[in-house]
């Protein structure tokens, strides 16, 4: 059902962008996320590498003062990124963290194509946290109150703003199932800081292989920590009021799983769940 949404509301996406040309000989890669799964860290780890050169949220500064963009914004991007030359100096570029599901289910094949996913507690968590003193960028699509409705018989009309940007990141958390099998990589955060993972991790997603000492580095120097570590799931969800729980739970009972997240433990879900970690082509 989701993902007949996006194809409805995104249905010009994939001409404007699926043909492009790219300029120069150098790898493109975009990688899609939610807010606060560690995208921050990731380019932060894939510009350690001095071949490669990867923008962070590269969509807000060409939007800049705006505080919302939009598919023709994103667009204008990636033909920006496809036509960068780079002069030659970089082996590989990309951007983690600007486009949306639409936009990089019609890039694949022209760019290496990612989803970057954190367990959904911990991402709500953080939402939680910085949402009362930053609301850019938090705009709800139009069409997501009717899907939530649908789908999961939930009325976002007289919840409080916060409830309905839980509710929208539960919804973009589930949305995401639509990209299993159908990108180049699915990478959890957590699978991240295995040495050995992290380092097949980035040489699919750029072709290079990174030293083991730039990401040994990089897994100490960790970047937006909202939360104190050690902290557990179970501590997470207590946090949330009755309501979210009920919306967590019933919203993410299916779509958890198949990213082999327990909703109430970190670590993997269910034996059942497959063990996707990086779709190979």
């Amino acid at each position: 059902m989701i993902g007949g949404v996006y194809a409805a509301v995104f249905r010009g996406v994939p001409d404007q962008i699926s043909n492009i040309a790219l300029w120069g000989s150098h790898r493109r890669f975009v990688v899609a996320r939610m807010g606060s799964t560690g995208s921050t860290w990731l380019a932060h780890l894939l510009n350690s590498h001095p071949d490669v050169a990867a923008t962070h949220e590269q969509i807000l500064a060409r939007v800049f003062p705006k505080r919302s963009y939009n598919s023709d914004d994103l667009v204008q991007l990636i033909r920006l990124m496809a036509t960068d030359t780079m002069h030659g100096a970089y082996l590989a570029a990309g951007d983690v963290g600007s486009v949306w599901a639409p936009h990089l289910l019609a890039l694949r094949g022209k760019f290496t194509t990612a989803l970057l996913v954190r367990h959904p507690a911990r991402s709500l968590n953080t939402r939680l946290r910085t949402y009362p003193s930053d609301q850019s960028f938090t705009e709800i699509p139009t069409w997501v109150p009717g899907v939530v409705r649908e789908l999961w018989d939930i009325d976002t009309e007289k919840m409080s703003p916060l409830d309905r940007i839980f509710v929208l990141d539960l919804a973009t958390f589930a949305a995401q199932s639509c990209l299993l099998g159908r990108v180049d990589a699915v990478l959890r955060i957590e699978d991240l800081q295995e040495l050995e993972y992290c380092r097949d991790a980035l040489w699919r997603l750029t072709g290079l292989r990174y030293p083991a000492m730039l990401i040994v580095r990089a897994s100490h120097q960790r970047v937006n920590t909202r939360t104190p570590r050690g902290t557990t799931i179970r501590e997470i969800l207590s946090g949330f009021t009755p309501s979210q729980r009920h919306w967590y739970y019933t919203m993410l009972r299916d779509a958890a799983p198949l990213f082999e997240y327990d909703l109430d433990e970190d670590g993997a879900a269910a034996p059942r769940a497959p063990r996707f970690a990086l779709h190979r082509t």
